[in-house]
């Protein structure tokens, strides 16, 4: 969020002085199945390399765009390319289509880890500078060889080329999704390659996509984090008290946060509730108080169990956007959302009932008193008794206490002080 908050720039460093184009291939020497695709999942269509991020800039009005792709293998020197969910690119793309253009783009495979996170943000920003913003330092930029879309001059390697104008025409899929199933097979666009461009020592990068163990998937890992800094940026825009926030990467990191927030006003905790049903993918939140941790599956149970009551603390909301692979779609398209409210009443009475019960931390005092004075100057717990008397042992004072209260000198305060009568 710091980073955001500190704009970086882009420069253009000339091709003769980018690392990603130490080795330039274009023509036939263009071989696709050269490069490191391969299957990915047990029934995937064809071998994909995963980790694609795509550059290129709207023709409408100039602006650059940056996000994340996979390739399915075509021939040696064409892919498909997955363009389904509503995205910037496919905007940008049916808009080529329609004007029978083709669109200039580059898949960057392998950079700075920092990229994928910018890449999945969605802001109104000059998107290359997003990358420099999240990276925390200028970002080096060389054009294409061939098509003149700017790239990270630090990259492994660059993929040139253009979708062609003939817009959503070939079968791509299925894939092993995010969420652990396959996704069908789509209609989507051809990518020509016009150059391959990449480090003389290149690391072939990829990353875990699907799979039944979510959490372990590098999309999963990179959503936690950019939903998590969107949580906290809008819960205090809304004036809220955040205390902390985990978005699980076991549930994709997009659709389930668990929120620790101090209360100022009965409400607050369904306030954060509806601020956070406008985030596009979140269909689970969770509001506990600053005592719960949202990070401990077991402080969660806890407060499930003793803050929750399911006929008043649901707010479920239906008719919001969704992705077109999610499982719990309806028959619109649309998702379902859900909020609990695990906090305690924010106007709970402070009496014992609602205190939480640890384990004793005595602090017996160097002057021991007697217990008779320590009761004069007002009601106390048992263990304030302990700590005036100097001792870790209750069992003689105990003792002393019986001998008051067979003389009627003692009795209890509603939450179970020791007081003088």
């Amino acid at each position: 969020m710091r980073r955001l908050q500190n704009p970086q720039k882009v420069a253009e460093v000339p091709s003769g002085e980018a690392p990603v184009h130490q080795v330039v291939l274009k023509g036939d020497d263009i071989d696709l199945t050269k490069l490191p695709f391969y299957l990915q999942h047990h029934l995937d269509g064809a071998p994909y390399i995963s980790a694609a991020m795509d550059y290129t800039i709207d023709p409408a009005d100039g602006k650059p765009n940056v996000g994340c792709r996979r390739l399915m293998l075509r021939s040696k020197q064409e892919l498909r390319c997955n363009i389904t969910q509503l995205s910037d690119l496919k905007r940008i793309y049916l808009a080529a289509v329609a004007r029978k253009e083709r669109l200039p783009l580059s898949f960057v495979i392998g950079a700075h880890p920092l990229d994928f996170m910018s890449a999945a943000i969605r802001v109104p920003a000059d998107e290359f500078a997003l990358v420099a913003s999240l990276r925390g330092e200028t970002l080096p930029m060389v054009r294409g060889v061939t098509n003149n879309i700017p790239v990270p001059a630090d990259a492994e390697m660059v993929l040139e080329g253009y979708l062609d104008e003939l817009g959503y025409a070939e079968k791509e899929g299925p894939y092993g999704e995010l969420y652990g199933y396959y996704g069908p097979m789509h209609m989507d666009p051809v990518f020509h390659v016009t150059a391959i461009t990449r480090r003389a020592d290149m690391l072939n990068h990829t990353v875990l996509h699907g799979g039944p163990e979510i959490r372990r998937n590098d999309a999963s890992l990179i959503a936690g984090l950019s939903s998590e800094a969107r949580v906290w940026q809008i819960l205090k825009q809304e004036g809220l008290d955040i205390t902390g926030v985990h978005c699980p990467e076991s549930a994709t990191g997009a659709h389930v946060c668990r929120v620790a927030l101090k209360q100022k006003a009965a409400g607050d905790a369904r306030r954060a509730i509806a601020a956070l049903f406008k985030m596009p993918l979140m269909r689970v939140i969770t509001i506990v108080d600053p005592d719960v941790d949202v990070h401990s599956h077991e402080a969660m149970d806890w407060a499930h169990c003793t803050r929750f009551r399911a006929d008043r603390d649901i707010v479920v909301e239906g008719g919001h956007f969704a992705l077109t692979m999610d499982p719990t779609i309806d028959a619109e398209g649309k998702m379902v959302k859900v909020g609990y409210d695990f906090t305690a009443p924010f106007d709970a009475p402070p009496k014992i009932e609602n205190l939480l019960s640890f384990a004793p931390k005595l602090k017996p005092a160097a002057n021991k008193q007697p217990l008779r004075e320590t009761l004069a100057s007002g009601p106390k717990h048992f263990y304030q008794l302990m700590e005036a008397a100097g001792t870790t042992d209750g069992r003689a004072l105990t003792l002393e206490l019986d001998v008051l209260r067979g003389k009627g000198a003692i009795d209890r305060t509603p939450d179970g002080l020791w007081c003088l009568k």
